[in-house]
């Protein structure tokens, strides 16, 4: 949610729900058959939502994607486990945190191992994901514009280019497989993926969107996994905004 903030404030739809149904053959996982509804609320913004949207469009799992208005949110927040959204409702249950709803879309979708080791090798990746993210945080909280874009650019210059090397150490030890030793597009590749166009979307002051131009390695990255076939689809019609970023990048 931190890269799209400004975005949340500008919204002013209506509640409403779309039911969206992956029709193309599968990359990542094997397309569902019988299982539990599915109901994803979420603002209609990428935002802590896109990567279980992302599990299960490529995993082929159908479900509804409640897009709530923050109009409505007051009220609707009352109803959410924790007060917060995304929450995603499986036959009527309601589960809370991104994480636990990524993990959950990853299995139905096919889209995360059975293996232990396999699962904790998959898990590793997405955590380091997280770090990346947490290096914003404070910034949010600096009132002043210009303070708060340039302790930005600072994270950008010093420990977002470390750890970004180490993502591209991690992607280049990968080789062709995919990430965390996978044969198979998974649930490490899409985490990382997300992070890559939420940082890409000039979204957030002070983070350029041409970033991943300085980490080839990287940007080819995020361009193989655009292109995987449910994903390309998702944003075919996408010509402005965040989710531009979510395509490939030129």
């Amino acid at each position: 949610l931190l890269f799209f903030l400004p975005a949340m404030q500008r919204i002013t739809k209506t509640t409403q729900a779309r039911t969206h149904r992956t029709q193309t053959k599968a990359s990542g996982g094997t397309p569902s058959m019988a299982g539990p509804k599915l109901r994803l609320h979420y603002f209609d913004i990428p935002g802590k939502a896109e990567a279980a949207r992302l599990l299960l469009t490529v995993g082929h799992v159908p479900y509804e994607d409640v897009l709530q208005s923050f109009e409505a949110w007051k009220e609707v927040k009352l109803k959410m486990p924790f007060g917060q959204l995304p929450v995603l409702e499986v036959d009527g249950k309601m589960l809370a945190q991104s994480a636990a709803i990524e993990r959950y879309a990853a299995r139905l979708g096919n889209l995360y191992p059975t293996d232990p080791w396999a699962a904790a090798q998959v898990d590793e990746v997405v955590a380091y994901v997280q770090e990346l993210n947490e290096l914003f945080i404070a910034s949010y909280t600096i009132a002043d514009a210009d303070a708060k874009i340039k302790a930005r650019q600072e994270v950008v210059a010093g420990p977002l280019k470390v750890k970004l090397d180490k993502l591209s150490s991690i992607i280049t030890e990968a080789g062709p497989k995919f990430l965390a030793g996978s044969e198979k597009v998974g649930y490490a590749d899409i985490a990382v993926f997300k992070y890559l166009s939420s940082l890409a979307s000039g979204s957030m002051d002070g983070v350029p969107s041409t970033i991943l131009d300085s980490y080839p390695v990287i940007k080819a990255f995020h361009n193989r996994i655009a292109l995987v076939p449910e994903i390309k689809a998702r944003y075919e019609s996408i010509t402005e905004g965040p989710k531009l970023a979510y395509k490939e990048l030129p």
